[in-house]
């Protein structure tokens, strides 16, 4: 991919995936939108370019797959929300980079991602030997606290934490753009860290549960509480993401929203 952002202050996130764990259309599903619409969701991911930085948030089973798509060459870093399988799925084709260029890749997470990735996937964190297979090389960044501004590889970043039912997610925010995927519950400090935000993406899930979900406690706000949450953010420009199938039936019960699409971009201004 071309980086082609000319000015110091102004960055561009593009949509590698925008759908959730299944992504569309669904195997085996023979409903409206798997079957007839021809629309195509990879499971989601976003490329942050800045300058001449190029970072992706989550590596998810569809890694290799979008990083060809997006003709993506130079890959300086990347961000991890949470250990779901959707978001982390991919982490192993991060070995590619290091066969390919012959260096390590930076990395940042939350703490409780690091302890996740150290249990399940410890072959990562062992010390490479000549009887064991290559694994992706990767450098670790913690974030131990809940809230917070960092920097990445020359990039101002300001985090932010949540729960999808159990689970602690990280959100990012650079400059005046936020992207909170499988935000669920929160605490209302999230909101000093959103002020002067314009642009607020954020997951969401179908108005009625489907019927595998029945009797679940839900693990996305619906469209209605996403709006919800950036108006009580003061946020007019609201994107959604991680969009199921079921979701995207309903689209049109909700005009004044805009749905991201694989490959779409957004600009963004620190």
């Amino acid at each position: 991919m071309v980086r082609d952002i000319q000015s110091e202050s102004i960055g561009k996130l593009v949509f590698l995936g925008t759908g959730n764990p299944e992504g569309i259309p669904v195997p085996f599903c023979s409903c409206r939108v798997c079957q007839n619409t021809g629309i195509h969701r990879l499971r989601s991911s976003v490329l942050i370019q800045y300058q001449n930085k190029t970072l992706v948030i989550d590596a998810g089973p569809d890694f290799r797959t979008q990083m060809l798509v997006a003709g993506v060459s130079e890959l300086d870093g990347v961000f991890l929300t949470h250990p779901h399988y959707d978001h982390i799925g991919g982490i192993d084709d991060l070995r590619a980079w290091y066969i390919v260029t012959q260096r390590s890749l930076p990395l940042v997470l939350s703490a409780s991602t690091y302890r996740f990735l150290n249990k399940a996937k410890e072959y990562l964190f062992a010390t490479p030997n000549v009887e064991s297979s290559l694994p992706a090389v990767l450098e670790f960044t913690i974030l131990n606290e809940d809230y917070g501004q960092e920097e990445f590889q020359g990039i101002p970043y300001t985090y932010v934490s949540y729960y999808q039912k159990s689970c602690h997610v990280t959100g990012f925010r650079f400059g005046n753009l936020a992207y909170l995927t499988d935000l669920c519950s929160y605490d209302a400090k999230i909101f000093s860290y959103l002020d002067n935000v314009e642009t607020l993406i954020l997951s969401a899930g179908p108005s009625e549960t489907p019927i595998p979900f029945q009797g679940h406690k839900s693990s996305h706000l619906t469209v209605e509480e996403a709006k919800a949450f950036a108006n009580h953010a003061g946020i007019k420009n609201l994107i959604i993401t991680h969009i199921s199938h079921c979701l995207e039936a309903e689209r049109d019960q909700h005009p004044e929203v805009t749905f991201a699409y694989d490959g779409m971009e957004v600009l963004w201004t620190l």
